[in-house]
């Protein structure tokens, strides 16, 4: 899902490295059996990110087949940094674990399969970036119980923002409204400093100051 001009799309994807052959094997996964996943585009932007601001520990909720994971998992693993993320769905979580293990990050990134909202509180850790990217109704309650995980100086993170444009025209959808409330609930929250980045569908990038 594409929030820009299909002609800066493609020009974009143009400009973009190359991918090694595991991740565009998953990227035409993801697009023959239509499950969502970011693209080399996010892909990117989350390396960056994870890299610029030398994270060593990140939560990711929603982890569908791998591919975000992977991208994180290979800008802390230099740092000897881990990734831990969260998916309730059986199926995708077998083929997660695969893909990750076939990038050679099994010991990098810890696959826990359950409800995000029931995991979250079990977790004790502090994390220097957290990437949200699962069903959208539970956006605002992950940010919520995620937030005091997240070290100060640390960044959030959530695609789909802009959800294909619906949130900037009042959309009456449950996920368009779960997107406005969500947006709204990060911009509007104490020491946050939130951007929303118009790249593919939307990356929301904010940093706890």
């Amino acid at each position: 899902m594409s929030i820009t001009y299909d002609y800066i799309d493609d020009y974009l994807y143009r400009l973009a490295a190359p991918r090694d052959p595991l991740l565009e094997k998953m990227e035409e996964y993801a697009d023959s059996n239509a499950i969502p996943i970011i693209g080399p585009l996010v892909g990117r932007l989350l390396y960056n990110l994870a890299k610029t601001s030398q994270s060593r520990k990140v939560l990711e909720i929603g982890t569908a087949i791998g591919y975000s994971g992977i991208w994180l998992a290979r800008a802390v693993a230099p740092l000897k940094g881990n990734v831990t993320t969260i998916d309730m769905d059986p199926e995708r979580v077998k083929i997660a674990k695969k893909n990750i293990s076939d990038a050679g990050l099994e010991r990098v990134v810890k696959v826990i399969e359950g409800n995000a909202l029931k995991v979250l509180p079990t977790l004790k850790e502090e994390f220097d970036m957290i990437f949200l990217d699962s069903d959208k109704d539970v956006y605002p309650d992950a940010f919520k119980m995620s937030l005091p995980m997240l070290r100060k100086g640390g960044l959030f993170v959530a695609d789909n923002a802009l959800w294909g444009g619906d949130v900037a025209k009042g959309g009456k959808s449950k996920d368009t409204q779960s997107m406005i409330k969500f947006n709204r609930l990060v911009s509007e929250s104490p020491g946050m400093s939130t951007v929303i980045v118009p790249l593919r569908d939307g990356v929301l990038v904010s940093l706890k100051e």
